[in-house]
Protein backbone atom coordinates (compact mmCIF):
# COMPACT_ATOMS: atom_id res chain seq x y z
CA UNK A 1 0.00 0.00 0.00
CA UNK A 2 1.29 3.23 -0.79
CA UNK A 3 1.49 6.28 1.58
CA UNK A 4 -0.80 8.06 0.01
CA UNK A 5 -3.43 5.54 0.03
CA UNK A 6 -3.15 5.11 4.04
CA UNK A 7 -5.68 6.29 5.95
CA UNK A 8 -3.31 7.86 9.23
CA UNK A 9 -6.24 9.53 10.89
CA UNK A 10 -8.28 6.00 11.42
CA UNK A 11 -4.74 4.33 11.46
CA UNK A 12 -4.44 1.91 14.42
CA UNK A 13 -1.85 2.95 15.76
CA UNK A 14 -1.51 0.31 18.87
CA UNK A 15 -1.48 -2.76 16.40
CA UNK A 16 0.83 -1.46 14.20
CA UNK A 17 3.21 -0.65 16.86
CA UNK A 18 2.83 -4.60 18.08
CA UNK A 19 3.61 -6.28 15.10
CA UNK A 20 6.59 -4.01 14.76
CA UNK A 21 8.07 -5.40 17.76
CA UNK A 22 7.08 -8.84 17.35
CA UNK A 23 8.55 -9.11 13.97
CA UNK A 24 11.71 -7.63 15.02
CA UNK A 25 11.90 -9.78 18.43
CA UNK A 26 11.45 -12.78 16.26
CA UNK A 27 14.48 -11.79 14.34
CA UNK A 28 16.40 -11.54 17.54
CA UNK A 29 15.35 -14.96 18.49
CA UNK A 30 16.71 -16.54 15.16
CA UNK A 31 19.83 -15.12 15.89
CA UNK A 32 19.90 -16.11 19.96
CA UNK A 33 17.71 -18.88 20.59
CA UNK A 34 17.06 -19.69 23.91
CA UNK A 35 16.98 -16.18 24.77
CA UNK A 36 13.40 -13.99 26.35
CA UNK A 37 13.32 -10.20 25.51
CA UNK A 38 10.59 -8.20 26.92
CA UNK A 39 10.08 -4.70 26.51
CA UNK A 40 9.55 -2.34 28.84
CA UNK A 41 8.01 2.03 27.65
CA UNK A 42 7.72 4.30 29.93
CA UNK A 43 4.20 5.66 31.05
CA UNK A 44 2.57 8.68 31.87
CA UNK A 45 3.26 7.59 35.88
CA UNK A 46 7.07 7.18 35.48
CA UNK A 47 6.81 3.84 35.66
CA UNK A 48 8.35 1.17 33.19
CA UNK A 49 5.02 -0.75 31.89
CA UNK A 50 5.63 -4.19 30.62
CA UNK A 51 4.04 -4.43 27.09
CA UNK A 52 1.51 -7.21 26.01
CA UNK A 53 3.20 -9.13 23.57
CA UNK A 54 3.51 -13.07 22.85
CA UNK A 55 7.25 -13.51 23.82
CA UNK A 56 5.94 -12.63 27.45
CA UNK A 57 6.24 -15.58 30.04
CA UNK A 58 4.21 -14.98 33.17
CA UNK A 59 7.40 -14.98 35.37
CA UNK A 60 8.05 -11.61 34.08
CA UNK A 61 7.26 -8.49 36.12
CA UNK A 62 4.32 -6.18 34.65
CA UNK A 63 5.77 -3.07 35.89
CA UNK A 64 9.33 -1.80 37.17
CA UNK A 65 9.89 1.48 39.04
CA UNK A 66 11.88 4.30 37.98
CA UNK A 67 13.23 4.05 41.04
CA UNK A 68 15.19 0.87 40.65
CA UNK A 69 19.29 0.81 40.84
CA UNK A 70 19.43 -0.73 38.20
CA UNK A 71 17.97 2.40 36.28
CA UNK A 72 20.27 4.66 38.56
CA UNK A 73 22.95 2.87 37.21
CA UNK A 74 22.00 3.18 33.85
CA UNK A 75 21.18 6.91 34.20
CA UNK A 76 24.26 7.80 36.10
CA UNK A 77 26.98 6.55 32.88
CA UNK A 78 24.36 8.07 30.65
CA UNK A 79 25.07 5.07 28.30
CA UNK A 80 22.81 4.25 25.59
CA UNK A 81 23.90 1.00 24.65
CA UNK A 82 23.29 -2.18 25.80
CA UNK A 83 24.53 -3.24 28.97
CA UNK A 84 24.83 -6.82 31.12
CA UNK A 85 23.58 -6.74 34.37
CA UNK A 86 24.35 -9.50 37.10
CA UNK A 87 21.94 -11.15 39.22
CA UNK A 88 24.08 -10.00 42.45
CA UNK A 89 24.08 -6.57 40.84
CA UNK A 90 20.09 -6.18 40.86
CA UNK A 91 18.34 -8.71 42.68
CA UNK A 92 14.77 -6.74 42.26
CA UNK A 93 14.83 -7.83 38.23
CA UNK A 94 15.73 -11.82 38.88
CA UNK A 95 12.43 -13.38 39.96
CA UNK A 96 12.57 -16.40 41.82
CA UNK A 97 11.38 -18.89 39.64
CA UNK A 98 12.28 -22.07 37.84
CA UNK A 99 11.84 -20.89 34.19
CA UNK A 100 14.81 -17.80 35.88
CA UNK A 101 18.13 -20.09 35.15
CA UNK A 102 20.10 -17.15 34.31
CA UNK A 103 23.07 -15.17 35.84
CA UNK A 104 23.14 -12.20 33.47
CA UNK A 105 20.11 -9.81 32.03
CA UNK A 106 20.65 -7.81 29.12
CA UNK A 107 19.25 -3.97 29.32
CA UNK A 108 19.55 -2.57 25.67
CA UNK A 109 17.62 1.61 26.12
CA UNK A 110 14.96 2.56 24.27
CA UNK A 111 15.59 6.69 23.67
CA UNK A 112 18.69 9.36 22.55
CA UNK A 113 20.66 11.10 24.64
CA UNK A 114 19.78 11.26 27.94
CA UNK A 115 15.98 10.63 27.41
CA UNK A 116 14.38 6.94 28.17
CA UNK A 117 11.50 6.38 26.95
CA UNK A 118 11.67 2.20 27.55
CA UNK A 119 14.51 -1.05 27.36
CA UNK A 120 14.63 -4.31 26.02
CA UNK A 121 15.30 -6.49 29.26
CA UNK A 122 16.81 -9.95 27.74
CA UNK A 123 17.36 -12.94 29.98
CA UNK A 124 20.28 -14.91 28.83
CA UNK A 125 20.15 -18.44 29.70
CA UNK A 126 23.33 -20.11 32.37
CA UNK A 127 24.37 -22.02 29.31
CA UNK A 128 25.33 -19.39 27.13
CA UNK A 129 28.22 -17.51 26.94
CA UNK A 130 27.86 -14.25 27.14
CA UNK A 131 30.78 -13.09 25.38
CA UNK A 132 29.85 -14.25 22.06
CA UNK A 133 26.69 -12.09 22.21
CA UNK A 134 27.19 -8.81 20.06
CA UNK A 135 25.93 -5.74 21.52
CA UNK A 136 25.45 -4.24 18.19
CA UNK A 137 22.51 -6.71 17.17
CA UNK A 138 20.75 -5.29 20.03
CA UNK A 139 21.40 -1.89 20.24
CA UNK A 140 19.88 -1.62 16.64
CA UNK A 141 16.87 -3.76 17.73
CA UNK A 142 16.18 -1.21 20.80
CA UNK A 143 16.92 1.64 18.05
CA UNK A 144 14.59 0.26 15.50
CA UNK A 145 11.85 -0.11 17.93
CA UNK A 146 13.07 3.10 19.59
CA UNK A 147 11.82 4.59 16.31
CA UNK A 148 8.88 2.43 15.35
CA UNK A 149 8.01 3.96 19.27
CA UNK A 150 8.80 7.58 18.57
CA UNK A 151 6.56 7.35 15.24
CA UNK A 152 3.48 5.58 16.76
CA UNK A 153 3.08 7.96 19.29
CA UNK A 154 3.40 11.00 16.80
CA UNK A 155 0.73 8.99 14.69
CA UNK A 156 -1.33 8.06 17.90
CA UNK A 157 -1.05 12.36 18.62
CA UNK A 158 -1.76 13.14 14.99
CA UNK A 159 -4.77 10.86 15.31
CA UNK A 160 -6.04 12.41 18.66
CA UNK A 161 -5.74 15.78 17.23
CA UNK A 162 -7.27 14.49 13.82
CA UNK A 163 -10.13 14.14 15.62
CA UNK A 164 -10.28 16.90 17.93
CA UNK A 165 -10.09 19.14 15.19
CA UNK A 166 -12.45 16.97 13.22
CA UNK A 167 -15.32 17.44 16.05
CA UNK A 168 -14.42 20.66 17.01
CA UNK A 169 -14.96 21.66 12.81
CA UNK A 170 -18.40 19.80 13.17
CA UNK A 171 -18.98 21.51 16.32
CA UNK A 172 -18.39 24.99 14.77
CA UNK A 173 -20.34 24.25 11.60
CA UNK A 174 -23.40 23.41 12.98
CA UNK A 175 -23.22 25.75 15.92
CA UNK A 176 -23.00 28.52 12.58
CA UNK A 177 -25.87 27.09 10.83
CA UNK A 178 -28.29 28.02 14.04
CA UNK A 179 -30.32 30.51 13.24
CA UNK A 180 -31.83 31.73 16.60
CA UNK A 181 -30.61 31.68 19.96
CA UNK A 182 -32.68 28.60 20.71
CA UNK A 183 -31.11 26.98 17.80
CA UNK A 184 -27.88 27.69 18.98
CA UNK A 185 -28.82 26.12 22.59
CA UNK A 186 -30.25 23.02 21.81
CA UNK A 187 -26.94 22.30 19.24
CA UNK A 188 -24.44 23.02 22.34
CA UNK A 189 -26.88 20.47 24.56
CA UNK A 190 -27.12 17.91 21.90
CA UNK A 191 -23.12 18.10 21.00
CA UNK A 192 -22.17 18.68 24.81
CA UNK A 193 -23.50 15.63 26.02
CA UNK A 194 -21.02 13.71 23.06
CA UNK A 195 -17.76 15.41 25.01
CA UNK A 196 -19.61 15.33 29.07
CA UNK A 197 -21.83 13.84 30.92
CA UNK A 198 -24.34 16.18 32.53
CA UNK A 199 -28.27 15.99 33.24
CA UNK A 200 -29.16 19.37 33.31
CA UNK A 201 -27.52 22.65 31.26
CA UNK A 202 -27.89 25.97 32.28
CA UNK A 203 -26.96 29.49 30.53
CA UNK A 204 -26.52 32.53 32.85
CA UNK A 205 -25.90 36.14 31.77
CA UNK A 206 -25.08 39.18 33.36
CA UNK A 207 -27.46 41.90 31.82
CA UNK A 208 -25.74 45.13 31.20
CA UNK A 209 -28.11 47.33 33.07
CA UNK A 210 -28.02 45.13 36.14
CA UNK A 211 -24.16 44.74 36.72
CA UNK A 212 -24.56 43.55 40.73
CA UNK A 213 -26.66 40.15 39.47
CA UNK A 214 -27.09 37.26 37.42
CA UNK A 215 -29.62 35.70 35.77
CA UNK A 216 -31.06 32.74 34.93
CA UNK A 217 -31.54 32.97 30.96
CA UNK A 218 -31.91 29.25 29.96
CA UNK A 219 -32.35 26.22 31.22
CA UNK A 220 -32.23 22.63 29.52
CA UNK A 221 -33.91 19.93 32.34
CA UNK A 222 -35.82 19.73 35.37
CA UNK A 223 -35.66 23.09 37.38
CA UNK A 224 -34.93 21.80 40.35
CA UNK A 225 -35.08 25.08 42.54
CA UNK A 226 -33.71 27.59 39.24
CA UNK A 227 -36.50 29.42 37.19
CA UNK A 228 -36.39 31.11 33.99
CA UNK A 229 -36.10 34.60 34.68
CA UNK A 230 -34.43 34.58 38.42
CA UNK A 231 -31.87 36.60 39.37
CA UNK A 232 -29.56 36.29 41.67
CA UNK A 233 -26.34 38.83 43.48
CA UNK A 234 -23.42 38.75 42.40
CA UNK A 235 -21.72 37.96 46.15
CA UNK A 236 -20.21 34.42 47.15
CA UNK A 237 -21.12 31.95 44.74
CA UNK A 238 -19.19 29.44 42.47
CA UNK A 239 -20.86 31.03 39.53
CA UNK A 240 -20.20 34.83 40.45
CA UNK A 241 -16.44 34.32 40.58
CA UNK A 242 -16.28 32.51 37.08
CA UNK A 243 -18.37 35.49 35.92
CA UNK A 244 -15.71 37.83 37.27
CA UNK A 245 -12.66 36.20 36.72
CA UNK A 246 -13.23 34.67 33.37
CA UNK A 247 -12.12 30.86 34.39
CA UNK A 248 -13.98 27.98 34.23
CA UNK A 249 -14.42 25.76 37.14
CA UNK A 250 -15.30 22.41 38.17
CA UNK A 251 -17.36 21.32 41.53
CA UNK A 252 -17.39 18.07 43.25
CA UNK A 253 -19.49 17.51 46.33
CA UNK A 254 -16.90 14.91 47.72
CA UNK A 255 -14.16 17.88 47.55
CA UNK A 256 -12.93 18.31 51.59
CA UNK A 257 -13.46 22.13 51.16
CA UNK A 258 -17.33 23.14 49.73
CA UNK A 259 -17.95 26.13 48.57
CA UNK A 260 -20.16 29.16 50.24
CA UNK A 261 -22.95 28.58 47.37
CA UNK A 262 -23.14 27.70 43.93
CA UNK A 263 -25.34 30.46 42.60
CA UNK A 264 -25.95 31.93 45.90
CA UNK A 265 -24.40 31.50 49.46
CA UNK A 266 -25.66 28.40 51.31
CA UNK A 267 -27.20 26.74 48.64
CA UNK A 268 -25.11 23.78 48.15
CA UNK A 269 -26.32 21.88 51.66
CA UNK A 270 -29.66 21.21 49.15
CA UNK A 271 -28.07 21.29 46.05
CA UNK A 272 -29.47 17.72 44.28
CA UNK A 273 -26.02 17.38 42.12
CA UNK A 274 -22.84 15.96 43.00
CA UNK A 275 -20.66 17.52 39.69
CA UNK A 276 -20.87 21.06 38.53
CA UNK A 277 -18.72 22.19 35.69
CA UNK A 278 -19.17 26.01 34.62
CA UNK A 279 -17.42 27.50 31.07
CA UNK A 280 -17.38 31.30 31.06
CA UNK A 281 -18.71 32.79 26.96
CA UNK A 282 -15.46 34.65 27.09
CA UNK A 283 -12.01 34.29 28.96
CA UNK A 284 -12.05 37.99 30.09
CA UNK A 285 -12.61 39.29 34.06
CA UNK A 286 -16.65 40.23 33.77
CA UNK A 287 -17.47 37.52 31.33
CA UNK A 288 -20.84 37.66 29.81
CA UNK A 289 -22.17 34.64 31.05
CA UNK A 290 -21.15 31.15 32.26
CA UNK A 291 -22.72 27.97 30.48
CA UNK A 292 -23.00 25.44 33.47
CA UNK A 293 -23.27 21.66 33.10
CA UNK A 294 -24.72 19.86 36.11
CA UNK A 295 -24.26 15.92 37.39
CA UNK A 296 -26.09 13.83 39.18
CA UNK A 297 -23.22 11.54 39.91
CA UNK A 298 -19.26 12.85 40.10
CA UNK A 299 -17.00 11.68 36.98
CA UNK A 300 -13.47 12.09 35.62
CA UNK A 301 -13.32 15.37 33.29
CA UNK A 302 -10.43 15.26 30.90
CA UNK A 303 -8.49 18.47 29.29
CA UNK A 304 -9.44 17.76 25.99
CA UNK A 305 -13.01 17.70 27.07
CA UNK A 306 -12.75 21.13 28.96
CA UNK A 307 -10.81 22.68 26.27
CA UNK A 308 -13.56 21.73 23.48
CA UNK A 309 -16.50 23.20 25.90
CA UNK A 310 -13.90 26.27 26.15
CA UNK A 311 -14.61 26.44 22.63
CA UNK A 312 -18.08 26.29 22.48
CA UNK A 313 -18.79 28.67 25.44
CA UNK A 314 -16.76 31.39 23.44
CA UNK A 315 -18.47 30.28 20.80
CA UNK A 316 -21.90 30.71 22.18
CA UNK A 317 -20.64 34.02 23.66
CA UNK A 318 -19.83 35.25 20.56
CA UNK A 319 -23.32 33.98 19.09
CA UNK A 320 -24.91 35.79 22.08
CA UNK A 321 -23.60 39.28 20.68
CA UNK A 322 -24.29 38.60 17.19
CA UNK A 323 -27.84 37.31 17.70
CA UNK A 324 -28.06 40.59 20.36
CA UNK A 325 -26.79 43.15 17.74
CA UNK A 326 -29.13 41.33 15.03
CA UNK A 327 -31.89 42.10 16.96
CA UNK A 328 -31.42 45.71 17.72
CA UNK A 329 -30.79 46.31 13.64
CA UNK A 330 -33.98 44.30 13.38
CA UNK A 331 -36.01 46.67 15.86
CA UNK A 332 -34.01 49.72 13.60
CA UNK A 333 -35.68 48.72 11.04
CA UNK A 334 -38.98 47.83 11.94
CA UNK A 335 -39.70 49.34 15.39
CA UNK A 336 -40.43 53.26 16.11
CA UNK A 337 -38.21 54.12 18.43
CA UNK A 338 -40.82 56.26 20.40
CA UNK A 339 -43.71 53.80 20.75
CA UNK A 340 -41.83 50.38 19.81
CA UNK A 341 -44.41 49.63 17.51
CA UNK A 342 -44.00 49.03 14.19
CA UNK A 343 -42.84 51.87 11.70
CA UNK A 344 -44.40 52.44 8.52
CA UNK A 345 -42.01 50.58 6.48
CA UNK A 346 -42.69 47.36 8.90
CA UNK A 347 -45.95 47.88 8.93
CA UNK A 348 -46.51 48.44 5.11
CA UNK A 349 -44.25 45.09 4.93
CA UNK A 350 -46.31 43.09 7.20
CA UNK A 351 -49.64 44.41 5.54
CA UNK A 352 -49.00 42.99 2.12
CA UNK A 353 -48.09 39.57 3.50
CA UNK A 354 -51.09 39.48 6.08
CA UNK A 355 -53.37 40.59 3.07
CA UNK A 356 -51.79 37.94 0.66
CA UNK A 357 -52.79 35.39 3.00
CA UNK A 358 -56.43 36.59 3.26
CA UNK A 359 -56.44 36.12 -0.43
CA UNK A 360 -55.08 33.53 -0.28
CA UNK A 361 -57.48 31.16 2.35
CA UNK A 362 -60.32 33.89 1.38
CA UNK A 363 -60.48 35.30 5.32
CA UNK A 364 -61.59 38.71 6.05
CA UNK A 365 -59.16 41.35 7.50
CA UNK A 366 -59.83 44.68 9.48
CA UNK A 367 -58.16 48.11 9.21
CA UNK A 368 -58.21 50.45 11.88
CA UNK A 369 -57.00 54.17 11.21
CA UNK A 370 -56.48 55.98 14.62
CA UNK A 371 -56.17 59.44 15.03
CA UNK A 372 -55.44 61.76 18.34
CA UNK A 373 -57.83 64.77 18.42
CA UNK A 374 -56.08 68.26 18.65
CA UNK A 375 -52.89 66.19 19.00
CA UNK A 376 -51.25 69.83 17.78
CA UNK A 377 -52.57 71.67 21.30
CA UNK A 378 -50.54 69.50 22.90
CA UNK A 379 -47.73 70.27 21.65
CA UNK A 380 -48.31 74.11 21.32
CA UNK A 381 -49.43 74.08 25.02
CA UNK A 382 -47.09 71.56 26.58
CA UNK A 383 -44.54 70.87 24.64
CA UNK A 384 -42.99 68.30 22.36
CA UNK A 385 -41.86 66.10 25.48
CA UNK A 386 -45.87 66.46 26.51
CA UNK A 387 -46.43 65.27 23.00
CA UNK A 388 -44.11 62.46 22.90
CA UNK A 389 -45.14 61.01 26.14
CA UNK A 390 -49.06 61.01 25.24
CA UNK A 391 -47.45 59.32 22.22
CA UNK A 392 -46.26 56.48 23.88
CA UNK A 393 -48.75 55.96 26.38
CA UNK A 394 -51.47 55.53 23.55
CA UNK A 395 -49.47 53.65 21.93
CA UNK A 396 -49.00 51.52 24.93
CA UNK A 397 -52.76 51.70 25.53
CA UNK A 398 -53.90 50.16 21.58
CA UNK A 399 -51.32 47.30 22.28
CA UNK A 400 -52.93 46.42 25.71
CA UNK A 401 -56.76 46.95 24.26
CA UNK A 402 -56.12 43.94 21.00
CA UNK A 403 -55.34 41.04 20.41
CA UNK A 404 -51.81 39.35 20.60
CA UNK A 405 -52.43 38.49 16.36
CA UNK A 406 -53.00 41.88 15.22
CA UNK A 407 -50.74 44.29 14.35
CA UNK A 408 -50.53 47.65 15.33
CA UNK A 409 -47.91 50.14 13.57
CA UNK A 410 -47.19 54.20 13.73
CA UNK A 411 -48.14 55.28 10.94
CA UNK A 412 -46.89 59.06 11.17
CA UNK A 413 -46.51 61.60 13.17
CA UNK A 414 -50.15 61.52 16.11
CA UNK A 415 -52.12 58.58 13.19
CA UNK A 416 -51.63 54.51 13.99
CA UNK A 417 -52.61 51.68 12.26
CA UNK A 418 -54.01 48.62 13.55
CA UNK A 419 -54.58 45.54 11.10
CA UNK A 420 -56.73 43.01 13.07
CA UNK A 421 -55.87 39.60 10.99
CA UNK A 422 -58.74 36.62 10.47
CA UNK A 423 -62.12 38.41 11.52
CA UNK A 424 -64.74 41.10 10.51
CA UNK A 425 -65.71 44.71 11.05
CA UNK A 426 -68.28 43.49 13.58
CA UNK A 427 -66.00 41.54 15.89
CA UNK A 428 -63.77 43.79 15.40
CA UNK A 429 -65.83 46.69 16.99
CA UNK A 430 -65.86 46.27 20.73
CA UNK A 431 -61.71 46.84 20.54
CA UNK A 432 -61.86 49.48 18.45
CA UNK A 433 -64.82 51.00 21.29
CA UNK A 434 -62.43 49.73 23.98
CA UNK A 435 -59.29 51.85 22.35
CA UNK A 436 -61.35 55.42 22.37
CA UNK A 437 -62.81 54.75 25.85
CA UNK A 438 -59.30 53.88 27.37
CA UNK A 439 -57.93 56.64 26.10
CA UNK A 440 -60.45 59.02 27.17
CA UNK A 441 -59.98 57.78 30.75
CA UNK A 442 -56.79 57.62 30.71
CA UNK A 443 -54.58 60.85 32.27
CA UNK A 444 -51.45 61.37 30.71
CA UNK A 445 -49.14 62.97 33.50
CA UNK A 446 -45.59 64.07 33.32
CA UNK A 447 -44.05 66.65 35.09
CA UNK A 448 -47.03 67.30 37.69
CA UNK A 449 -48.91 68.06 34.15
CA UNK A 450 -51.84 66.31 33.79
CA UNK A 451 -54.19 66.38 30.57
CA UNK A 452 -57.00 64.26 28.50
CA UNK A 453 -56.99 63.36 25.06
CA UNK A 454 -59.87 61.30 22.59
CA UNK A 455 -58.97 59.75 19.69
CA UNK A 456 -60.98 59.58 16.72
CA UNK A 457 -61.15 55.71 14.79
CA UNK A 458 -61.81 54.48 11.18
CA UNK A 459 -62.47 50.93 10.29
CA UNK A 460 -62.56 49.33 6.92
CA UNK A 461 -62.73 45.57 6.33
CA UNK A 462 -61.37 43.36 3.33
CA UNK A 463 -62.83 42.61 0.89
CA UNK A 464 -65.85 44.41 1.22
CA UNK A 465 -63.87 47.86 1.74
CA UNK A 466 -60.94 47.71 -0.72
CA UNK A 467 -58.87 44.83 -2.19
CA UNK A 468 -55.20 46.40 -2.01
CA UNK A 469 -53.60 48.11 0.93
CA UNK A 470 -54.00 51.05 -0.39
CA UNK A 471 -57.99 51.42 -1.01
CA UNK A 472 -58.02 49.77 2.76
CA UNK A 473 -56.41 52.55 4.56
CA UNK A 474 -58.17 55.11 2.14
CA UNK A 475 -61.24 53.74 3.24
CA UNK A 476 -60.29 53.49 6.97
CA UNK A 477 -58.82 57.00 6.83
CA UNK A 478 -61.75 58.19 5.08
CA UNK A 479 -64.41 56.89 8.07
CA UNK A 480 -61.49 58.05 10.43
CA UNK A 481 -62.40 61.75 9.10
CA UNK A 482 -66.26 61.18 9.44
CA UNK A 483 -65.48 60.14 13.44
CA UNK A 484 -63.65 63.70 13.75
CA UNK A 485 -66.81 65.03 12.35
CA UNK A 486 -68.89 63.63 14.42
CA UNK A 487 -67.19 65.52 16.95
CA UNK A 488 -64.35 62.85 17.75
CA UNK A 489 -63.60 60.44 20.30
CA UNK A 490 -65.57 57.40 18.37
CA UNK A 491 -65.59 54.59 15.73
CA UNK A 492 -67.36 54.71 12.52
CA UNK A 493 -66.55 51.96 10.16
CA UNK A 494 -66.92 52.92 6.27
CA UNK A 495 -69.53 53.51 4.47
CA UNK A 496 -69.61 53.44 0.03
CA UNK A 497 -70.52 56.95 -0.82
CA UNK A 498 -68.29 58.66 2.45
CA UNK A 499 -66.17 61.42 0.93
CA UNK A 500 -62.49 61.19 1.36
CA UNK A 501 -60.57 64.25 2.57
CA UNK A 502 -58.91 65.02 -0.21
CA UNK A 503 -62.30 65.46 -1.74
CA UNK A 504 -64.07 67.05 1.27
Amino acid sequence: MAPADMDIANLDTKALFKTQVINSINVLYSIYPGIHTYVYILDNRGHFKLRNLPSNEDHMIETLSAEMSLFIIIESQKHFSSQLISSEENDDIFVQNSLDKSSNILMSPIGHDDSLAGFLLTIIPEDMDVSQLDMDVFDTLAMSIGSNYIATELLDRYEKRSKHLSVMLEVNTHLNMAATKADYLNEISRFGKYFIEFDRAVLVLQPEDMPDYFLIDYIEGEESGLQLGMSYPMYNSVVSRSLTSGQYFIYKKSQEELPEGLYRAGDTDDYPYDQVVGFPLARVNNAPGVLILESKTEHSVKQSEINIFEMISQSLGAALTRFSLFERLTNYATIDTLTNLYNLRALKQRFEEELARAKRYQNFLVVLFLDLDKFKLVNDTHGHLMGDHVLRETAQIIRDSIRTSDIPGRYGGEEFVVIMVNTDAASCMASAQRICEAIYKHKYEMNAISIQNRISIGMAEYPKDGETMLDLIQSADTAMYSAKEQGGNQVVKFKTGMAPKSKQ
